[in-house]
């Protein structure tokens, strides 16, 4: 019998999570399908409840559902307590258990842990990263001064090792910076980066780049730092170290990431 999971969202269409999960599901010889589930916002309340009737087993949880779920989650891991997020969810006989992977996911693709990271963003996936980051770096957190800063800070301060920084004020920190990450979705729709050359430039030479957007081509961020001949590369990774942890979460199984990753690399290809 086939057991269903799938990802539900507004939109969904783009998502490349069918193309790495069902491999996986065929390399562990697990009989089960994974779709998507476009739900528009004003239809969760109703759309939810339907697909755990269903019988589904697990859903990944993407925008704009990744707070509205959680009150309909039964139980919550501590890190989905702390930040208010769910982007897994495990469903066994009709309880809904909330997790959010996306924090986990990203450190996953990081080999060697960073002495100093700069962030940039504060939403939810910036907040889930900044949560799960080792101990042994040091986070600087930016984002552009405006009439939200003042409560983004507040909300962020709990689990921030210093205050929140003015974008504005990034380029004195960047020539310590190991890792620098664009964890907002500026360069989606065609913006600018966030960063020019010739501020990455002034990082050192050894320091990594990564954008957690992804597109058919290099992100803005991206393409700026490849330009300051700096090591950069964009959210792919990302989705498959967070998508890798839901499937253990759901199986039991840790499948293989870099097929996963391959999978889906290979699908923006096409």
């Amino acid at each position: 019998m086939t057991d269903y999971y799938g990802l539900i969202g507004y939109p969904v269409e783009h998502s490349k999570s069918p193309v790495m999960q069902n491999q996986a599901f065929r390399l562990a010889r697990i009989d089960a399908n994974y779709q998507l589930f476009p739900i528009a916002p004003q239809n969760l309340a109703t759309a939810l409840p339907q697909l755990v009737a269903k019988g589904i087993k697990g859903l990944n949880v993407t925008m704009p559902f990744k707070q509205a779920v959680v009150p309909y989650m039964d139980e919550l891991s501590d890190l989905s307590k702390r930040l208010g997020v769910v982007n897994t969810i495990t469903i066994s006989d009709g309880r809904l258990f909330g997790d959010t992977t996306d924090g986990q996911g990203f450190w996953t693709t990081i080999k060697q842990v960073p002495k100093q990271t700069i962030i940039i963003g504060t939403g939810g996936a910036a907040q889930a990263i900044i949560a799960s980051a080792p101990k042994t770096t040091q986070v600087h957190v930016f984002n552009r001064m405006n009439e939200k800063f003042v409560a983004k800070a507040d909300a962020l301060a709990h689990f921030m090792q210093e205050p929140l920084h003015d974008l504005a004020t990034i380029t004195q920190y960047l020539p310590t910076a190991d890792l620098i990450v664009n964890a907002t979705s500026v360069g989606m729709n065609g913006e600018p980066s966030l960063l020019s050359p010739q501020q990455f430039s002034l990082t050192p030479r050894q320091a990594k780049v990564v954008d957690i957007i992804y597109k058919t081509d290099d992100t803005p961020f991206v393409a700026a730092a490849k330009q300051a001949n700096r090591a950069a590369t964009d959210g792919l990774a990302m989705l498959a170290g967070q998508g890798a942890l839901s499937f253990a979460a759901w199986t039991g199984i840790f499948p293989d990431q870099q097929r996963m990753l391959a999978a889906i690399s290979k699908e923006r290809r096409n």
